[in-house]
């Protein structure tokens, strides 16, 4: 058990009193007061407790029993939408709310087709990330409509209100070569996170496959609107081909980013507690975020199908500035 700040206060006076009453203090007297307050102190601020940050949790979720996924349902913009509802953790649920918007899956197919023939989302009961049996979101392309064919949950239209840290666990497939080309012909790659401003930035996390071997990959660029025809401008990139890419095996990865048009900017990104890239630099030029696809499926080729489990949203890092919460839990 920690102490409390009154607590480690009122520790701390008994140690001196103790010392000051009927004698003069000595240099081992002091010594001893000094590294008694300071292992109270230290203590205090929750040494061995997981999260030693302010940051706030916002949102999590395990997809366990009281979450459900409704059938989909087409809009009049021509595409499938289809909503994740309820709750497994108290104090959160589906929709996830922050920046003042609502999560929603965004079943890229026309509207006019039959969406699951193509896209199919479901919770499903498997072995989680710890080898138990547990429910967990699987998300399922199965084959192209149009060029655009995708599946992200999506925060639309949010309003952008400072860092954000989210992680989750997530598993591909264990044919992932296979499935996504070698990339000779401008396949080999999916991304499975996102986000976007209104027209001018776009930061998006991949793995590619060069020489039969995935890789991590991750960008900022200007593909933020498709209907604003400008020459495509990236303005940073990173590639780790250090850290392995799990095939068919569950991996936790954690994102944070820091907007700024300066050099404070920041862009983390973890898997399983190695850092993937840590960009510091302009990650903004004017416009703020308006989406984010916290997780999506999305790929040059198909079939593709991919499984969430255990999603947290903060404001800030909970686990330490910079630091995983890789094996934390």
């Amino acid at each position: 058990m920690y102490l409390t700040g009154g607590e480690v206060h009122w520790r701390y006076l008994v140690i001196i009193v103790h010392f000051k009453i009927g004698k003069k203090m000595n240099r081992n007297n002091l010594y001893f007061v000094f590294f008694a307050s300071m292992s109270i102190l230290f203590s205090s601020c929750g040494g061995g407790d997981k999260h030693t940050t302010n940051a706030k949790l916002l949102f999590k979720s395990g997809f366990e029993e009281g979450v459900y996924l409704d059938k989909p349902y087409a809009d009049e913009g021509g595409v499938w939408y289809q909503d994740i509802k309820g709750s497994d953790v108290e104090g959160f649920s589906f929709p996830i709310n922050i920046w003042e918007t609502k999560g929603i899956f965004q079943v890229l197919v026309d509207s006019e087709v039959n969406a699951s023939a193509y896209i199919q989302n479901k919770i499903i009961t498997t072995k989680g990330h710890d080898g138990m049996q547990t429910r967990v979101l699987s998300s399922h392309i199965l084959k192209s409509d149009k060029s655009w064919t995708q599946d992200p949950y999506i925060l639309m239209d949010a309003k952008e209100d400072g860092d954000l840290y989210v992680s989750y666990w997530l598993k591909l497939p264990k044919d992932l070569l296979s499935v996504l080309g070698d990339g000779s012909n401008d396949d080999g790659w999916c991304t499975f996170f996102e986000w976007k401003t209104s027209d001018d930035y776009r930061i998006a996390a991949y793995v590619y496959i060069e020489d039969d071997t995935p890789y991590w990959y991750v960008h900022g660029d200007n593909v933020a609107n498709q209907k604003i025809k400008v020459p495509y401008d990236e303005y940073w990139f990173r590639e780790n081909k250090a850290v392995a890419v799990p095939e068919g095996e569950w991996f936790k990865v954690e994102f944070f980013w820091h907007r700024s048009t300066g050099k404070d900017g920041r862009f983390w990104w973890a898997v399983d507690g190695n850092v993937i890239v840590d960009y510091h630099g302009a990650n903004k030029i004017k416009e703020s975020i308006d989406r984010i696809m916290l997780f999506t499926v999305y790929a040059e080729k198909y079939p593709l199908r991919q499984l969430v489990d255990d999603v947290e949203i903060w404001d800030g890092f909970p686990c330490g500035e910079g630091k995983s919460c890789y094996g934390k839990e």
